[in-house]
């Protein structure tokens, strides 16, 4: 319930595009900047509401009282909930994709993100729930908060040499995540000694894993929310060069029937391992010197 509110409360704060100033053309609605001629994808009714279906098509630019606009956006809230929307091609003329564009969607099975985008916010694919693949292109900077949360069906995720930050809760409830993996030639982030999870290169923290990930023994630091909800997640073996688990790293990992916490260990933050109801041998190390809130909440 809690964490269904915050994601209510979170879409509430998001900035909002009035539709009233949306035109229909060729059946997709669009919202049109007269200064920039260019074109962002909308949302068809009042209260986010579209109604999509079946393969959509975006065009690369469209024409409105005879003057041209570049299709350069996937507006917020543009295919919000389209449940019967089982396909999107998207041209090579889109920059963004915005917050929660695609949020709901469940008929999309895969999506290829063309080789122009730099930036995917905010629960831009949450709650696709049938996404089976998803292609990031070489040209992505940044991916914002909980962009795929709870796309269970997610088997694998690369994340290109592009990618200069993600943000927090980026792969929360992805039940079927086995691969993740990080291009070579990020500077950023890394996926070393093929560990199926991705570490920030200059600090040494895991920050998003997977049933199949291992730590590396030259992890210092256990990210915020890294694991959460990765119910596949059998066992973990955290290595002696780990001294921080930050909060919510292991939340909800019911799989996990014993932690084995190293004695290199010394902060356990809030909420760390909260709904790990698996567990039954825990051991604290005489290393850790501080426990957060509900650290052990099971």
């Amino acid at each position: 319930m809690r964490t269904k509110l915050l994601y209510i409360l979170s879409l509430l704060m998001l900035p909002l595009s009035a539709w009233a100033d949306g035109v229909e053309i060729g059946g997709i609605h669009y919202i049109l900047d007269e200064e920039t001629k260019t074109a962002s994808v909308t949302y068809t009714g009042e209260n986010f509401e579209s109604n999509y279906a079946g393969d959509i098509v975006i065009p690369a630019s469209v024409t409105y009282d005879k003057k041209p606009y570049a299709v350069t956006s996937i507006g917020q809230y543009a295919f919000y909930n389209c449940d019967y929307m089982t396909s999107i091609t998207i041209p090579n003329s889109v920059t963004s994709i915005e917050a929660c564009a695609f949020d709901g969607c469940s008929g999309l099975t895969s999506v290829t993100i063309p080789n122009s985008v730099t930036d995917i916010k905010s629960w831009a694919f949450s709650r696709c729930t049938n996404l089976v693949s998803i292609t990031i292109p070489n040209s992505v900077e940044r991916i914002g908060s909980r962009t795929f949360e709870n796309c269970w069906s997610l088997t694998s995720i690369n994340i290109p040499a592009s990618v200069e930050s993600i943000d927090d809760w980026t792969f929360m409830d992805c039940h079927s995540l086995e691969s993740i993996t990080v291009d070579a030639g990020n500077t950023v982030y890394d996926s070393r000694e093929d560990c199926n999870a991705i570490i920030e290169t200059e600090n040494n923290k895991l920050i998003a894993g997977c049933k199949n990930s291992f730590i590396p023994n030259t992890v210092t630091t256990i990210g915020y929310n890294a694991f959460s909800n990765c119910r596949g997640l059998e066992s973990i073996t955290i290595p002696n060069s780990v001294t921080t688990i930050e909060e919510w790293a292991f939340n909800g990992c019911s799989g996990l029937t014993s932690i084995n916490l190293p004695n290199s260990l010394t902060t356990i933050e809030n909420s760390a391992f909260w709904g790990c109801d698996g567990v039954t041998t825990l051991v604290i190390p005489a290393s850790v010197e501080s426990i957060g809130d509900y650290a052990f909440y099971f």
